[in-house]
């Protein structure tokens, strides 16, 4: 594991943090790790290093995305699965771009069928994480007609309640508090449904 090293001032700009992208410019107290295989981390004093950025795994960049997945931000939900589906989608390149230049040059390699089951797996999650995008899309389509569905049976009941001869709108009037509540309902279980799509972004294939 490479060591994490806490400098008390940068001597030149280092970038932005890893962690919260804040820029560390000439002065910043900044903390840096130089992982084997790869560039140095650099975070600000304020943020930790975690081991995960660490890691020499091509995983990596999938891990840190899966960390930053807010599944209470239903709105933004849809987005955030697309942008990991092209995360894993390019790791799932990498994957098999090492398969085959194993068997280019060692044809019996062993690991370049784990590298591309690897590449096959993330594939099919990546898939899988655009669908649920999609779905959330349509979901979100399904709401808004509801919505204005029962924006227009709220209008008519208030036309009704106006007119003096309540008595005889009576029946109209239970049938459109009935669909008022059944569109309640059936919105109120869409939104469960969007945010329970946001689990897949946590299924990482092994």
């Amino acid at each position: 594991m490479a060591r994490i090293t806490t400098v008390a001032k940068a001597q030149k700009a280092q970038g932005n943090c890893r962690v919260c992208q804040k820029p560390i410019n000439i002065g910043d107290p900044y903390k840096w790790a130089k992982p084997r295989y790869r560039g140095k981390v650099v975070a600000c004093a304020g943020c930790t290093i975690t081991t995960v950025m660490l890691s020499s795994s091509k995983m990596v960049s999938i891990w840190e995305e899966q960390a930053t997945i807010d599944t209470t931000d239903t709105d933004g939900l849809a987005e955030q699965l697309r942008s990991l589906a092209e995360t894993v989608r390019g790791v799932g390149e990498e994957y098999q771009q090492s398969a085959d230049n194993q068997r280019e040059y060692f044809p019996d390699a062993e690991k370049a069928e784990e590298n591309e089951e690897k590449a096959q797996n993330l594939e099919g999650w990546a898939d899988e994480l655009e669908q649920a995008a999609d779905d959330i899309d349509t979901a979100y389509q399904e709401i808004e007609e509801l919505e204005s569905e029962k924006s227009d049976l709220e209008e008519e009941k208030t036309a009704l309640e106006a007119k003096h001869d309540a008595v005889a709108n009576q029946e109209r009037l239970e049938e459109i508090d009935e669909r008022i509540s059944e569109i309640d309902s059936e919105v109120e279980d869409k939104e469960a449904g969007i945010s329970g799509m946001g689990d897949i972004a946590q299924e990482c294939p092994e």
